[in-house]
C-alpha cells in the first residue's frame, strides 16, 4: 500500500456536509413542529410529561432572582443532578418569566441540542467507517429515535448529556495525542455536570487508552487529559459539598445512597454485594436491551454486529478506533446498576442512559455498514441493507407517533395534577405555609411556598430519618407542616387521621405520568415491525391536607 494511503486509513478524515446537517436540523424542526403542535391542540397549552423538569426550573427561577442555588429560600442544597442544565434554564428565566415562553424555550434547548447530538452522531459513523452516507444514517437514527424525542420534549437535560458525550466520543477518536487531545476528556467531565452518570465515561476511557497503549501498540496521550478532566470533576465535587456537604449530589443520597455499592461497601454487607452483583448488573443489562428493542427493534437486533465489527476494526493493521465505543455500549449500564440500582435502566424512557442509547444507535448504523462490506454478491447485498434500512425507517416512524401521543398524554396528566394543585395552593394558602410534599416540582414552582420534599431530594434532613415504613409519618410530625400535597395510597389510612382535613384534590383517572414508572409497552409485534406502543393508564390522586397540630406544650 503506498504511503500515502496507508496514512489515510490510519487517520480517515471525513466532514458533515452543510446540507446534511441542514437536512438533520430540518427534519428535527419537523419532529418539534408536530410535538409542540399536538400538544397546544390537545392540552391547550404547552406542558412538561414529568414533574421534574419544574425542579429545575424553581432552581433556575430561585437563581435568577439572587438566592443561589437554592430550593428554598436561604437553604442551598445540591438538589439537582444536573446543575448545568440548571445554570442555563436560569439564564433564560433571566430573559423571561412567562410560564409558557419557559416551557418552550427548555423544549427549544432539548431540540438544539438533539441536533447537535445527531451531528456528532454523524461524524463518529462517517469517522469509523469511512461513509458520508452511514455517518447520515446514523445521525438520521439517533435524531428519530423515539427516546430521543421524548427527551426533546422533556425539558430535561437529557439531549444535552447526549450531546456532550457523543462530542467527547468524537473529538476522543479523532485526537489521539496533542494538546487536542484534551478537548474529549474536558467534554467527559462537564458530561458529569449534565448527569452524575457520566462520571463514568472517564474510567471507559481511562480502560480503552491502557489497551490501546499496552494490548494494540498504539500511542496515547493520556496523562495531560485526565489532569484537565479531574479539574473539571473536583469542582463538580466541591460544588456538591459546598452545598450538602456530600461527594455526590443530595438526589443520589436520595436515590440510591441505601442500595449502592458504597452503601455495601461501607456496611460491609456482603449479601447487598452479592444481590447488586448477580441481580442488579443483569437486570440493568436486561432492561438497557428491552429498552433499544423497544425504541427501535431492527437497530436493536444490528448493535451486536455493529460491536462486533468495531472490535475487529480495532484490532485491525492501519485502524486505530480503539474500543471505547464497544466498552461503553456493553458496560456503562451494568456499571449504573452497581453503583445507583434504583428504578432499572429504562425509568422514564431511559432518561438516565440516553447517551449510551443514543450510541448504540450509532453502533447499529455501523452494523448495517458491516452487513454491507461482509456481504460480497451484490444483489444480496444491496437487497438486504434495503431491508434493514426499511425496517429501521418503518420502526422510527411508528414509535414517532406512539410517542408524541404518549407525550402528550403525559404533559395533561402533569398539568392536570401537580401544576393545577400548584396554582390552587398560591390561590388558597397564606405566603408563609409551609407544604409537605411527595412531588415538589411543578407544585413548589406555582405555589412559591415552602416545601418539605418527603423524597429527600432537596430537605436534606429527612435522610437522617430511619428509611423505615413510617419515616414520611415521623418527620411530619416533627416538623409539623400546614399542608400535606401527598398521593393517598402511599400512606394507607391517612385520609382518616384526625388531625388531617382535604381540602383539594386532583384526581386523574387517566393518568400516564405520576405515582409509578408508567413505560411504553408494545402492543403488537409482527416481525421487526413494531405496530403500536402505548402506555396504560394507571389512576393517581394527589390531595391536599390541611393540618391542625395540637399547640405545642
Amino acid at each position: 500500500m503506498p504511503r500515502s494511503s496507508a496514512r489515510a486509513a490510519r487517520q480517515p478524515t471525513v466532514r458533515l456536509g452543510w446540507r446534511r446537517a441542514l437536512l438533520l436540523a430540518l427534519i428535527i424542526a419537523g419532529l418539534f413542529t408536530a410535538y409542540l403542535s399536538v400538544e397546544l391542540k390537545q392540552n391547550g397549552k404547552p406542558g412538561f410529561p414529568l414533574d421534574d423538569p419544574w425542579i429545575h426550573l424553581t432552581f433556575a427561577h430561585n437563581l435568577a432572582r439572587g438566592w443561589g442555588f437554592a430550593y428554598n429560600h436561604g437553604e442551598p442544597v445540591a438538589g439537582s443532578t444536573a446543575p448545568v442544565w440548571t445554570f442555563i434554564l436560569a439564564l433564560v428565566h433571566l430573559v423571561t418569566g412567562k410560564v409558557a415562553a419557559l416551557v418552550v424555550i427548555a423544549k427549544l434547548l432539548g431540540a438544539a441540542f438533539l441536533l447537535a447530538s445527531a451531528v456528532f452522531a454523524c461524524r463518529i459513523a462517517a469517522r469509523l467507517t469511512g461513509s458520508e452516507w452511514t455517518g447520515l444514517a446514523a445521525g438520521l437514527a439517533v435524531a428519530t429515535l423515539g427516546p430521543m424525542e421524548w427527551a426533546m420534549m422533556s425539558g430535561m437535560e437529557v439531549t444535552l448529556s447526549v450531546a456532550l458525550t457523543l462530542a467527547g466520543i468524537y473529538y476522543y477518536l479523532r485526537f489521539r495525542t496533542g494538546w487536542m487531545s484534551t478537548l474529549a476528556w474536558i467534554l467527559f467531565g462537564l458530561a458529569a455536570w449534565a448527569r452524575p452518570e457520566s462520571l463514568s465515561l472517564a474510567g471507559f476511557a481511562a480502560l480503552d487508552s491502557l489497551l490501546r497503549r499496552f494490548a494494540l501498540k498504539r500511542p496515547v496521550a493520556f496523562w495531560r487529559g485526565f489532569g484537565a478532566w479531574l479539574v473539571i470533576i473536583l469542582a463538580w465535587v466541591g460544588f456538591n459539598y459546598s452545598l450538602s456537604h456530600s461527594l455526590f449530589p443530595q438526589t443520589y443520597l436520595a436515590k440510591a445512597g441505601n442500595t449502592s455499592l458504597f452503601a455495601a461497601i461501607a456496611a460491609g454487607s456482603l449479601p447487598q454485594l452479592k444481590g447488586l452483583l448477580t441481580v442488579g448488573v443483569p437486570s440493568y443489562f436486561a432492561d438497557f436491551c428491552v429498552h433499544l428493542w423497544h425504541a427501535n427493534p431492527a437497530l436493536a437486533l444490528l448493535v451486536p454486529v455493529g460491536l462486533v465489527g468495531l472490535a475487529v476494526s480495532a484490532f485491525r493493521r492501519g485502524r486505530d478506533t480503539g474500543l471505547l465505543i464497544p466498552l461503553l455500549v456493553l458496560g456503562y449500564v451494568p456499571l449504573i446498576g452497581l453503583v445507583s440500582p434504583v428504578f432499572g435502566a429504562a425509568f422514564q424512557n431511559g432518561r438516565y442512559i440516553g447517551n449510551v442509547t443514543a450510541l448504540a444507535a450509532v453502533v447499529a448504523v455501523i452494523g448495517v455498514d458491516c452487513i454491507w462490506r461482509w456481504i460480497r454478491h451484490s444483489g444480496i447485498r444491496l437487497g438486504t441493507t434495503a431491508l434493514l434500512l426499511a425496517a429501521a425507517g418503518f420502526n422510527a416512524a411508528t414509535v414517532s407517533v406512539a410517542t408524541i401521543r404518549n407525550t402528550t398524554r403525559a404533559e395533561s396528566s402533569i398539568n392536570r395534577m401537580q401544576v393545577a394543585l400548584g396554582h390552587w395552593l398560591a390561590d388558597n394558602t397564606p405566603a408563609e405555609a409551609t407544604l409537605a410534599c411527595n412531588d415538589i416540582g411543578a407544585i413548589g414552582y406555582f405555589s412559591g411556598r415552602y416545601i418539605y420534599d418527603l423524597t429527600g431530594l432537596v430537605t436534606k434532613e429527612i435522610l437522617s430519618y430511619r428509611p423505615d415504613r413510617d419515616r414520611d409519618l415521623t418527620f411530619i410530625n416533627d416538623r409539623k407542616p400546614d399542608f400535606l400535597v401527598i398521593y393517598p395510597v402511599a400512606y394507607p389510612g391517612i385520609e382518616q387521621a384526625p388531625l388531617l382535613k382535604a381540602v383539594a384534590c386532583a384526581d386523574v383517572k387517566d393518568n400516564t405520568a405520576s405515582l409509578f414508572d408508567i413505560r411504553p409497552q408494545p402492543r403488537t409485534i409482527a416481525g421487526l415491525l413494531v405496530l403500536d406502543l402505548v402506555v396504560e393508564p394507571a389512576p393517581a390522586t394527589l390531595t391536599v391536607f390541611k393540618c391542625t397540630w395540637p399547640p405545642r406544650p
